[in-house]
């Protein structure tokens, strides 16, 4: 089943919306946790926020340039997502290894939905073209 370019836009919108909004939280949540930090693992979780906050960008930016680097951008997102997710829960939120395991699990799922509604709405930039005529000014003369 084919989706209509129109609809791929649309896909491509509201993901990139998403990970804008994901980029912005990560990076200045990172940021502003850094000095918070007192432990090795409170330092590990702020700097992996910070990572999955600039691999969102990247993963954004690198859809539309640089697109031999998406991969390699959406598995680094996917994968520091997970890790900060996992991290938080025991370093912050105090809870158990496992309950981590769990989250960072559950994150690195929705991360892979994520990355794959970000692919499947960039195939909608495949074979785009200017319509010239329609950039034009009306003229009714």
């Amino acid at each position: 089943m084919r989706l209509r370019p129109r609809v791929l836009q649309s896909l491509l919108t509201v993901v990139g919306l998403l990970l804008l909004w994901l980029a912005w939280t990560g990076l200045t949540q990172g940021v502003k946790q850094l000095p918070q930090s007192e432990t090795v693992g409170q330092i590990t979780q702020s700097v992996t926020q910070l990572a999955f906050g600039l691999f969102a960008l990247l993963s954004l930016v690198t859809t539309f340039w640089g697109r031999r680097w998406n991969t390699v951008a959406l598995v680094g997102w996917t994968i520091s997502v997970a890790l900060a997710a996992g991290f938080a829960a025991v370093v912050w939120g105090g809870t158990s290894l496992a309950k981590g395991l769990l989250t960072g699990s559950a994150a690195l799922l929705v991360g892979l939905v994520i990355a794959w509604l970000l692919r499947v709405g960039a195939r909608g930039l495949r074979g785009m073209t200017v319509d010239r005529d329609a950039m034009r000014p009306f003229n009714p003369s």
